[in-house]
């Protein structure tokens, strides 16, 4: 079943939920997964990659991977505890992946909330893709979905699918790339809209539009989308922001905004080198509909940094479009509990019968098929998929 596939890319519908506040937060230190080392006697820049509740798997596996392999980065992964303890104050910027804005505002609460966007008006960098473009909208007319950081708001959202993107020349000169329309992996994000009301410190301009409403190219006949603000950025106080409704993390062919965001937060040019594909290697895809928390991350990483496997995040339409076609094993990590349903469900079972292996640990045991290895940690699924990879 060995097969050499691009990296698939995914999104996920994300549930909303009401906020609630963060209470009495354990002390907890934020996961740092690679040491600072000064390249030319500059040191990496610490970047915090948000993987607490409310994320969307794809997006956050993406953005810990690119942050993993810079020269330019470090990478700490960061949740709600260790956000609500403090671990802001350690870095210089912040990530904030796709998923649903209102759950991730629930789990930083009110403490984490109030790091967050003082962590921005202080000098903190902060980039942020689908929910977390949400994450810094006006709180009105939706308290539940943004900190109030800048003056756009969500009028809706559509489907999945790639969006064309103008990048205007203000965006252009800010970002250092090219005017041009960018094919954007767009999956139910915001669509944007001016306000008219003004937040104190704020100043952001629109640097990419919509040049669709479905897809399309220059698909004019039904405006929800076409012509919107895509991409936004500015400031916050003394703090650099980006945010876009789309995914440019997902895809190599259009790195080169996320290179060009980067390069506005930090005022440096990064890169993002791509590990060789190697002949045979065992190919992982990981179940991420839901992703929360440290252990799921970890166990990404790990699997990631192992020359043996190549490992890829899968969404359920990932699943029925036929992506366990080229993959030895279905990692189920811990997730909220549920369902494939009949579409799904019997995918995953001819998977099982023609020789693919499936496990997981936690909620993840859930969606796993009967004839699944049960694990009883991240740690534990990843020895024994290191160990399949090396038979």
């Amino acid at each position: 079943m060995k097969r050499n596939m691009s990296w698939i890319a995914l999104t996920f519908v994300a549930a909303v939920v009401v906020v609630t506040g963060c209470t009495s937060p354990k002390p907890a230190a934020p996961e740092a997964s690679k040491a600072a080392v000064a390249v030319g006697g500059v040191k990496p820049v610490r970047t915090g990659v948000y993987v607490s509740k409310g994320l969307s798997g794809g997006g956050a596996m993406e953005w810990m991977r690119l942050v993993k392999a810079s020269p330019e980065l470090e990478l700490t992964l960061v949740d709600s505890e260790s956000i609500c303890a403090g671990a802001l104050d350690k870095l210089d910027m912040l990530v904030m992946p796709g998923g649903s804005s209102p759950a991730i505002k629930r789990s930083l609460g009110t403490n984490g909330a109030e790091r967050v966007r003082n962590f921005i008006k202080n000098g903190g960098g902060y980039i942020g893709t689908c929910a977390g473009c949400c994450l810094m909208m006006e709180e009105a007319p939706d308290p539940t979905r943004g900190l109030n950081v800048m003056p756009f708001y969500r009028s809706g959202s559509k489907g999945r699918f790639l969006m064309p993107v103008a990048v205007n020349a203000a965006g252009a000169a800010a970002l250092g790339i090219k005017a041009a329309t960018y094919n954007v992996q767009y999956s139910h994000g915001p669509i944007l809209e001016p306000s008219a009301k003004p937040i104190e410190g704020a100043k952001f301009e629109v640097w990419g539009v919509n040049k669709s409403d479905s897809g399309r190219h220059d698909d004019e006949k039904s405006p929800k989308m076409y012509g919107r603000a895509a991409i936004v950025g500015g400031t916050y106080g003394k703090g650099k922001v980006f945010v876009t409704s789309c995914h440019p993390e997902y895809y190599e062919v259009t790195r080169e905004i996320v290179r060009g965001a980067f390069r506005y937060v930090t005022g440096r040019d990064v890169t993002f080198p791509v590990r060789p594909r190697r002949e045979r290697a065992y190919t992982v895809g990981v179940y991420a509909t839901y992703f929360l928390g440290m252990d799921t991350a970890k166990a990404f990483l790990a699997l990631d940094d192992d020359p043996y496997i190549d490992v890829m995040p899968l969404a359920t339409e990932d699943i029925r479009k036929g992506a366990l076609d080229h993959v030895d094993a279905l990692l189920f990590p811990h997730a909220s509990k549920g369902s494939f349903g009949s579409v799904t469900g019997p995918i995953v079972s001819r998977f099982v019968s023609r020789g693919g292996f499936t496990l997981g640990w936690g909620g993840g045991l859930s969606y796993m098929p009967k004839a699944g290895t049960a694990c009883k940690s991240g740690e534990e699924a990843v020895e024994l998929l290191k160990a399949k990879s090396r038979r």
